[in-house]
């Protein structure tokens, strides 16, 4: 479905915001103004727009508060968090390049601002997980709680677009970054790991100490990429009430190095190195692959393909006992039907849900549609306890 931009990459992030704004971190009018400030192709424009509109919001917020009006506040505010990681988005290919420290700092600031004014319990996790929990309004017990990882350019921040739907229905949410995400990368230059196995287990047991977590029914939920390290990490981690992965990725690098064709077959030698870089000539390339390279920690290509490879749930998807819920899109150009794979590999109590373009929610992560997700993700969870 194209939104607004002949060119996928900007289309599909544009459409990113647009599907935030049923969580009120967007508003699908000012990102249409946004997008017409942009020159397709141009990061630059990108970050101008993106960047100079978050920080309009962010003086509107200010005055807000001011005038003691704190539902405005809050909302200026929560937008311009979620403005600020769009205009940071194409320049993540340097973690000391001035647009991605500059907006990130921002969009984090922005976000902590609004915490206070937020009508429900909300909090910043910083002792053995670093994100945020939320909780409804007045609640004084333990509740059932989503531990929500992110995907490979998300941050905790961005994950509060998800935080409503787990309230209307009486769940705790930790948003949280972890390595090679968010604060973990852009502050503490901490790559991305493939043995979420031995990450997972240290935020349960940090979360678990929360007094409003229930240590008897925590979810893990993984988007995105997250859709492949959180099997790696329910793995390793048997308290799990439950999992929800969107979409379920089973081999992200064989995936990958299959689409390279022949020169896939040359990712262990050395001399292919120059066939390899000569992929970044190639913009479209050049945007999907540099930033991940600096996600995973490596200055090369070929590097970058070779770390890949032990990204994969092949040899621990059997290791998975909590019941879980894998779903893929049947116009998910990323998952390219890995939700099912990952499913069939399960020896654990499962349920496999397939998005479709008829009901609204094509494309990577329901796209424009995230209620059409959580509302089947929700109903399967809420089963569990019945």
């Amino acid at each position: 479905m194209k939104l607004y931009f002949d060119d996928e990459t900007f289309d599909g992030q544009l459409q990113r915001s647009v599907g935030k704004a049923d969580s009120g971190m967007a508003n699908v009018g000012e990102c249409l103004a946004i997008a017409e400030q942009i020159s397709p192709g141009d990061r630059d424009s990108w970050y101008r727009g993106w960047f100079e509109f978050a920080a309009r919001l962010v003086a509107q917020g200010e005055m807000a508060i001011a005038a003691r009006h704190p539902v405005s506040a809050r909302s200026a505010l929560v937008r311009a968090a979620e403005y600020f990681r769009q205009a940071f988005f194409f320049h993540r290919d340097n973690l000391d390049g001035d647009e991605l420290r500059t907006a990130y700092v921002s969009s984090v600031k922005a976000f902590r601002a609004a915490l206070p004014l937020f009508g429900c319990r909300a909090e910043i996790l910083s002792d053995g997980v670093s994100g945020y929990f939320f909780a409804p309004s007045g609640s004084d017990g333990p509740l059932p709680t989503l531990l929500h990882l992110g995907g490979y350019d998300g941050t905790a921040e961005e994950l509060f677009a998800s935080v409503g739907p787990a309230l209307e229905r009486g769940y705790g949410f930790a948003a949280v970054d972890g390595p090679g995400q968010g604060s973990m990368l852009y502050d503490q230059r901490v790559p991305m790991r493939p043995d979420w196995e031995d990450v997972v287990p240290g935020m349960v047991d940090a979360l678990i100490k929360h007094p409003g977590v229930d240590p008897s029914r925590v979810v893990l939920v993984g988007r995105s990429f997250g859709g492949l390290i959180a099997p790696r990490g329910a793995s390793g981690e048997h308290r799990l009430a439950a999992m929800v992965v969107d979409p379920g990725q089973f081999d992200l690098g064989g995936a990958i190095i299959r689409r390279l064709g022949d020169l896939g077959q040359q990712i262990d030698n050395p001399g292919a190195d120059s066939q390899f870089e000569s992929l970044l000539t190639i913009p479209a390339l050049k945007a999907l692959l540099a930033p991940r390279m600096v996600t995973h920690g490596v200055t090369s290509v070929r590097e970058y393909m070779r770390d890949l490879r032990r990204f994969t749930n092949e040899e621990t998807a059997a290791a998975i006992t909590c019941p879980s819920f894998v779903t893929d899109n049947e116009t998910d150009l990323i998952s390219t039907g890995q939700g099912k794979v990952l499913f069939d590999h399960l020896t654990c109590p499962k349920t496999f849900r397939l998005f479709t373009r008829a009901e609204g929610a094509e494309g990577h992560c329901e796209g424009m549609a995230p209620g059409v997700f959580w509302t089947a993700a929700f109903d399967w969870l809420d089963d569990l306890w019945t």
